[in-house]
């Protein structure tokens, strides 16, 4: 019966990205970017289930102006690594991607990896609760995602809608439809040139990640139940 069902959400130790702006230069510094750089990344084990493609036909296609291309300089960034890397870093030449794209394999300091994105991105065909959304929203990073098993939950409510129905506005981020790199392209164009939106939906995510997916919160939930 459902009342004896009880669900309790994760619950991750988010003290590791406070203080999030301290450490935004790390990385930035590494990869020679300024201030007003914009930084795109995506986390996540280079598997199918990711759908790298994805992201880099979005690059492809941001490059090739099927929007309007922002003044300032955008850099991309993959983080993880898997069985296709090679496959990815393949299609990366052939889109002719090498100047905008660095592969950054896996990495151990996540603190500050995050913190030097501008926008998180998402491009799985399916998710149940993903990880790399909340620890992007744990650092304030405004997040744009194909809309996908938990994905939909992380968003939160429609604010707005693209008049093309390219992709939705939602509360703490922005939903594309899966398999869609036009789409998905129109989404990053719209958070690179809006930095109003960016830090609004940014803050957003960071509010309700710290109270929903709290490790103290867990605590709490496993206690009372």
């Amino acid at each position: 019966r459902a009342d004896r069902f009880s669900v309790i959400p994760l619950g991750l130790d988010l003290s590791l990205f406070q203080n999030w702006q301290a450490r935004r230069p790390k990385l930035r510094a590494e990869l020679s970017l300024t201030a007003d750089d914009i930084l795109v990344g995506i986390v996540g084990r280079l598997t199918e289930v990711k759908n790298h493609k994805l992201f880099l036909d979005s690059i492809a296609a941001f490059k090739k102006g099927f929007v309007v291309k922002p003044t300032k300089k955008v850099v991309f960034a993959v983080v993880g690594d898997g069985s296709l890397r090679p496959q990815l870093e393949k299609q990366a030449s052939e889109l002719g991607l090498r100047d905008d794209l660095v592969f950054l394999g896996s990495r151990r300091d996540m603190e500050n990896i995050y913190p030097a994105f501008d926008i998180a991105a998402l491009t799985s065909l399916n998710e149940g609760t993903p990880l790399t959304l909340i620890e992007a929203m744990a650092n304030a990073r405004p997040v744009v995602s194909t809309l996908v098993g938990g994905v939909v939950d992380l968003l939160g409510p429609t604010v707005s809608k693209d008049g093309e129905g390219r992709y939705v506005i939602c509360e703490r981020g922005i939903g594309v439809p899966a398999e869609n790199s036009e789409a998905f392209a129109s989404a990053i164009t719209l958070l690179v040139r809006d930095e109003e939106l960016r830090r609004e939906i940014g803050e957003a995510g960071l509010q309700f990640v710290t109270g929903r997916y709290s490790k103290d919160r867990l605590l709490d939930d496993v206690r009372q139940l």
